[in-house]
């Protein structure tokens, strides 16, 4: 098998790799202590992509191997590229089924390591350290997502013929069906994982995702979406408040309600001449109530914020309302 881009690719992702393991080594003590930072699960996150992928991906061509072994066949070739592999073998004496049956065994592995993954963290008692946990759910996502989608549809759009283009193509229609109906009840499951509230409490809860916030799709946190239903008596100041002013504001107004421990922010943001602004107005449990000024370049924020008001408790609709119009004003004046 020459190099094609995908062995190409998957060398240079190789090389990335060891700059993660690098920067993780060097952190080693502090990832894995009980104290978990948002940079612990950047590198953690890092370390399941870079570390257990190619791990995994070992595992799903010595699956086609022992199949092939098993069916009395014989192993011709074998390569391994961190991120890419291959089995070679002659399938003259293999029937349709046996030959469907190894270029499943590799997905097979893969499901198997996902379930493993699944029941560590979920079950494990006493509960693993957050890390750990972040670790294999981390893992069993990119596997997931890489071994059910990514895969399936290169397979398919490039012509590789690889795993699934013979699972889907077998000319065993009973064997497909199964196949597939296997395929899809995993792409469900683990769209039932990241979207079901209580499936989502659970691994905020094994991951030490700080409240307000969320995982996000390929890992990582992000500031969690609030329902209004729940909303507080100074969250529905907030934004009552913030409906007011965006009513008014000639610009589109944006708005988010973020939930942090201690208190809520709500930011707005509006561009002018095709610069963004953003101010946020925040409570804190004491009820001291703050309007920031907001810095940003594209998404981010360019520097810290600027205090631009404060009251010691929390004030009326009507006073926030002007609170926050005069520091939308304050900004664009700033440009």
């Amino acid at each position: 098998m020459g190099f094609s881009p995908f062995i190409l690719i998957s060398l240079f992702y190789v090389l990335i790799g060891v700059r993660s393991i690098y920067r993780l080594s060097r952190s080693w003590q502090t990832v894995w202590d009980d104290r978990f930072t948002p940079s612990d699960r950047a590198l953690v996150d890092e370390a399941a992509f870079f570390i257990l992928i190619p791990i995994a991906v070992a595992l799903h061509e010595l699956g086609h191997a022992v199949a092939i072994w098993t069916l009395g066949g014989e192993v011709l070739d074998f390569g391994y590229y961190g991120f890419a592999g291959y089995v070679a073998y002659d399938p003259f004496n293999f029937s349709a089924v046996q030959q469907t049956i190894v270029a499943a065994a590799g997905t097979f592995v893969n499901l198997a390591l996902c379930l493993l993954g699944l029941a560590v963290a979920f079950l494990w008692r006493p509960p693993l350290r957050a890390p750990i946990n972040e670790l294999l759910l981390q893992f069993v996502f990119l596997s997931g997502i890489n071994a059910f989608i990514v895969y399936p549809v290169l397979d398919v759009a490039s012509g590789l013929n690889g795993d699934w283009r013979q699972m889907y193509e077998s000319g065993v229609p009973w064997l497909t069906a199964l196949l597939v109906a296997m395929q899809t009840a995993v792409i469900f499951a683990g769209y039932w994982l990241l979207t079901n509230d209580v499936a989502r409490a659970r691994i905020a809860s094994l991951t030490a995702i700080p409240s307000g916030f969320e995982r996000g799709l390929l890992g990582g946190i992000r500031p969690g979406k609030v329902d209004r239903a729940t909303f507080s008596p100074s969250e529905r100041a907030l934004h009552d408040a913030s409906d007011r002013v965006a009513s008014g504001w000639p610009e589109q107004v944006r708005t988010d309600v973020q939930r942090f421990d201690g208190g809520t922010a709500l930011v707005l943001q509006w561009n002018v001449g095709g610069r963004p602004r953003a101010v946020a107005a925040r409570t804190l449990a004491s009820g001291r109530t703050d309007i920031l000024g907001l810095s940003m370049i594209g998404t981010k924020q360019e520097s810290p914020p600027r205090l631009l008001h404060r009251w010691p408790t929390l004030p009326s609709v009507d006073e926030l309302t002007l609170g926050i119009r005069l520091a939308m004003e304050a900004v664009d004046r700033e440009g």
